[in-house]
C-alpha cells in the first residue's frame, strides 16, 4: 500500500522488517522480491512526483577557494549541477534513463596491477545468474550480447585484432521507468508499504554503533502543513539512494559514531567515480561512410528469426541495439589505462578526393610523405569547390562535417582524494548539503588517449579509413588544462564508489554481501 507522511501523526512509528530507503530501480526491485512473503517491508521515498523542493535537496556546496568552478551549484570542475543529475521521486534516476543496458565483463571485476584499487572480492559468476532476471526488469530483450546480433542483417564485419579492439554490444530498455512500472505491483502488495513525503534524516546507531536502531524520517517544510517527524523500527535496513547521498547520509548520522555510520577508516565518500565522456577524434573513412554507419549505429533488427526482433515483455518489439569500439584487455595493460567503449555520433556524409587530400596532407607524420604532397595538391586543385570550404574549417578550427565522431565513455580509475564529503550549509531539512571534489588522473587521460591510436592502427589496417586524433589529446594542448582536465570533460551522471565492496574494512565500506563493515544490520 501507499502511505504518505503527512496524513499520519506526528511522531508515528512504522515497524518492520526491511526498511529499504529510497524508491529508484534498486530500491524498487529489492521490494518487488518480497511481494507476497511473510516479511513486512517498508520502502520509504522523498516524493510520489517530480516536486521542485524535494528535488532541491540535491543542491551541493560550492567548492571553496576554485577559481576555475565549473558550476556554482555543483562541484569542482563537475560540469552539471547536482540537482541535473538524479531525480528525487519515486522511481529515481530511472525517470530521466536513456535506456542502455550491457553486463560487466570478468575482466571489469577482476584485479589489474596497473590500476590502483581494482579488484571486486566477487567474481563475474556471481552476478552472472542474476543478470537474466535484471534483463527482465528492465524490459530488454532476451539475454544476448555477442555477435550473433549481427546474424541476418547483411553487414560487412571487420575483423579487428582481438588484442587491440573487441566489440561490446548494448541493448535498449524502453527505457522502463521503474516507478510507473512497478508502482502498482507495491501499492497492491499486503506486506509492503511505500512511505511517500519521507525524507531519512538521520540513521540511528546503538550505543555500541554494532546496529542500527531505528531511522529518522522527516517531511519538508510546507505552507499548508506543519513539518511533521516519523520514526521507522526495522530488523535490517538497505540504503538505496545512490552514489552520493548514500555517502551524505551515512556521514550525517554522527551522533554516536563520531565519523559517521561505517566511517570508522575514512573511507565513506571516498573513490567517487564517474563515466568520463567526450570525443576522442573523428573517422576518414575510405570507402562508403553508411556501410560503417550502419555496423555501429543504433539497429532496430526487424526480420523474421532475429533474437531481439521477437515480441518482448508488454507487448514491447522490437529491441534496439548498438555495437561499441572497445579497448581489448591486453590493449588496456599495454597502455596502462583503463576500459572505454567508442560509439560513433554525428552525420555522415561523403568524402571526395579533395577532401581527403586535405586531411591526408595536413595529418602526414614529420614531413616523410614530401614527394606525395604534389598528388595531394592536384587533388585538391581538382575538387575546389569541397576542398576550399574545407581547408577554411580546418584554418578556423572547425569539426570537419563529414567526419563522424568517435565518441567515448571511458571508465575512471578509482582514486582515493575523490570524494564526497559535508558542508557546512544546511538544506531545508537542515541536513550537510555534500561537497563533490572529483579528482581525475593522468591514468584517465590515457585511457581516452589509447583510442585514436588503436583505431588508426586497425582503420589502416582494415583499409576502412583514419582515425583523426582530438586537439584535447595532443600533448601540446596539455597548457590548456595542466594536470586537472575534468575541465574539458563531461560526466555521465553515473555517481558510483563511494561505498565501495571490498574483502576488508580497511579497504571499502561494505562486504561482499553489500553489507557494511562494523554495523550488523
Amino acid at each position: 500500500m501507499f502511505l504518505d507522511l503527512k496524513n499520519l501523526p506526528n511522531g508515528h512509528t512504522v515497524d518492520c522488517d526491511v526498511c529499504i530507503i529510497g524508491g529508484g530501480p534498486a530500491g524498487i526491485s529489492m521490494a518487488r522480491e518480497f511481494i507476497d512473503s511473510k516479511l513486512k517491508i517498508c520502502l520509504v521515498e522523498s516524493a510520489q512526483e517530480y516536486h521542485e523542493l524535494s528535488q532541491n535537496l540535491y543542491v551541493g556546496a560550492k567548492q571553496p577557494n576554485q577559481k576555475r568552478d565549473r558550476s556554482i551549484t555543483g562541484s569542482v570542475h563537475y560540469g552539471p549541477s547536482l540537482t541535473e543529475t538524479r531525480l528525487r521521486f519515486f522511481g529515481g534516476t530511472s525517470n530521466h534513463w536513456g535506456g542502455y543496458c550491457t553486463p560487466l565483463t570478468p575482466h571489469d571485476l577482476a584485479k589489474r596491477d596497473w590500476v590502483p584499487h581494482s579488484g571486486w572480492p566477487i567474481g563475474w559468476q556471481e552476478l552472472e545468474k542474476f543478470y537474466p532476471r535484471a534483463q527482465s526488469l528492465c524490459e530488454a530483450g532476451p539475454y544476448i550480447y555477442n555477435n550473433s546480433l549481427w546474424q541476418g542483417l547483411g553487414l560487412k564485419k571487420y575483423d579487428f585484432n582481438l588484442d587491440k579492439i573487441v566489440n561490446r554490444f548494448y541493448q535498449f530498455s524502453p527505457p522502463t521507468r521503474f516507478g510507473d512500472r512497478y508502482g502498482s505491483e507495491l501499492k497492491s502488495a499486503s506486506n509492503i508499504s511505500v512511505l511517500f513525503n519521507a525524507n531519512v534524516t538521520k540513521i540511528g546507531l546503538t550505543k555500541n554503533a554494532r546496529m542500527t536502531d531505528h531511522l529518522i524520517v522527516q517531511t519538508l517544510p510546507d505552507k499548508k502543513a506543519t513539518i511533521k517527524k516519523g520514526i521507522v523500527k526495522a530488523r535490517h535496513y538497505v540504503l538505496a539512494c545512490g552514489g552520493i547521498e548514500n555517502a551524505r547520509l551515512l556521514l550525517a548520522s554522527n551522533d554516536v559514531a563520531a565519523a559517521g555510520v561505517g566511517n570508522g577508516k575514512d573511507l565513506v565518500g571516498r573513490f567517487f567515480m564517474d563515466h568520463l565522456y567526450d570525443s576522442v577524434g573523428s573517422l576518414l573513412v575510405t570507402e562508403r561512410p553508411d556501410r560503417f554507419l550502419e555496423l555501429y549505429s543504433e539497429i532496430i533488427p526487424k526480420m523474421a528469426g532475429h533474437p531481439l526482433s521477437g515480441k518482448m515483455p508488454g507487448g514491447k518489439t522490437p529491441v534496439m541495439f548498438q555495437a561499441a569500439m572497445c579497448a581489448a584487455e591486453n590493449a588496456q595493460k599495454k597502455n596502462n589505462a583503463a576500459g572505454v567503449a567508442i560509439f560513433m555520433r554525428g552525420q555522415w556524409a561523403p568524402a571526395d578526393k579533395g577532401i581527403r587530400a586535405v586531411y591526408e596532407a595536413i595529418e602526414s607524420e614529420g614531413g616523410n610523405l614530401t614527394g606525395k604532397y604534389g598528388g595531394y595538391l592536384l587533388d585538391i586543385l581538382l575538387n575546389m569547390d569541397t576542398s576550399l570550404p574545407e581547408l577554411k574549417r580546418v584554418v578556423q578550427g572547425k569539426r570537419p562535417k563529414h567526419l563522424p565522431i568517435l565518441f567515448a565513455i571511458a571508465e575512471q580509475v578509482p582514486n582515493k582524494l575523490s570524494r564526497i564529503t559535508l558542508a557546512g550549509e544546511r538544506d531545508a531539512l537542515n541536513m550537510p548539503r555534500p561537497r563533490l571534489d572529483w579528482r581525475l588522473s593522468e591514468q584517465d587521460k590515457r585511457t581516452f588517449a589509447q583510442m585514436p591510436q588503436l583505431l588508426g592502427a586497425e582503420f589502416g589496417r582494415l583499409g576502412i579509413g583514419r582515425a583523426r586524433t582530438a586537439p584535447w589529446l595532443d600533448e601540446d594542448s596539455y597548457y590548456v588544462y595542466r594536470s586537472d582536465f575534468s575541465r574539458i570533460l563531461d560526466p555521465g551522471r553515473h555517481h558510483s564508489g563511494t561505498t565501495r565492496m571490498a574483502s576488508d574494512a580497511g579497504s571499502g565500506v561494505v562486504d561482499a554481501n553489500c553489507q557494511v563493515f562494523g554495523v550488523e544490520n
